[in-house]
């Protein structure tokens, strides 16, 4: 009675610190919320502290402990194989744009601190949900402040006998304001006074697309701009 008791507990640890990880992830409307989290975290950890019941029991008779080997670190690199399927489930792309990737690692993560509960290391599982917590809550704040490399695709509808003049001015007004641009594709129809350029942009600081798509719009030849998706 006394070793279940124990077991117990280390599950309500388990799943007091997955459930504080899920709360964060239902507050801010991720597919994968607090129920998710609390049954991949508690789930770990009674996997891991029923293979240790399951093996102080079976290793208590002699004839089991000569025929068997069991190894509780196999039952917790099987959880964390099969939590992966699960984080996999909770990613989103549509087009260029990815959506899920860090509830997919948060119920993955969880899953560990189940393990590390369920292995009877309280400390070390209260301390990974705080650092946890600490990377979901704050860390997105860091973020916002480090400059980083955005990409855009632009498409501009242009007069055919204009287009290595239409195409370097926008590369000159690309380098005026700060962006790097590279020509993916020409289409020209047979049948067409028109033709398509489409340009990759990318850039690291801000830049102001409205007004700049506005800008080559106004270029002599240049019919309609299209601003793409993100890559």
């Amino acid at each position: 009675m006394g070793l279940e008791l124990d077991a117990l507990l280390r599950v309500l640890i388990a799943a007091l610190v997955s459930g504080a990880i899920g709360v964060e992830r239902e507050f801010h409307g991720r597919p994968a919320g607090l129920r998710t989290h609390l049954l991949v975290g508690t789930g770990a950890a009674v996997a891991v502290v029923a293979m240790e019941i399951a093996t102080t029991h079976l290793f208590a008779d002699a004839s089991f402990s000569a025929a068997l080997r069991m190894d509780p670190a196999r039952m917790a690199a099987g959880v964390i194989t099969g939590i992966g399927f699960l984080g996999a489930g909770t990613i989103i792309r549509t087009g260029d744009w990815v959506r899920g990737l860090t509830t997919a690692a948060s119920i993955w993560f969880v899953a560990g601190l189940g393990i590390c509960a369920g292995m009877g290391l309280p400390i070390l599982a209260g301390g990974g949900g705080a650092i946890g917590l600490v990377v979901l809550t704050f860390i997105n704040v860091l973020e916002d402040r480090i400059p980083s490399t955005s990409y855009r695709t632009i498409i501009l509808t242009v007069v055919p006998d204009r287009r290595e003049a239409i195409h370097a001015e926008v590369r000159r007004r690309c380098r005026r304001a700060h962006i790097h641009s590279r020509l993916v594709s020409w289409e020209l129809a047979k049948d067409s006074d028109e033709a398509r350029m489409s340009l990759l942009m990318s850039y690291w600081r801000s830049v102001d697309l409205i007004g700049f798509t506005e800008e080559l719009a106004g270029i002599d030849g240049v019919n309609a701009v299209k601003l793409g998706s993100s890559v």
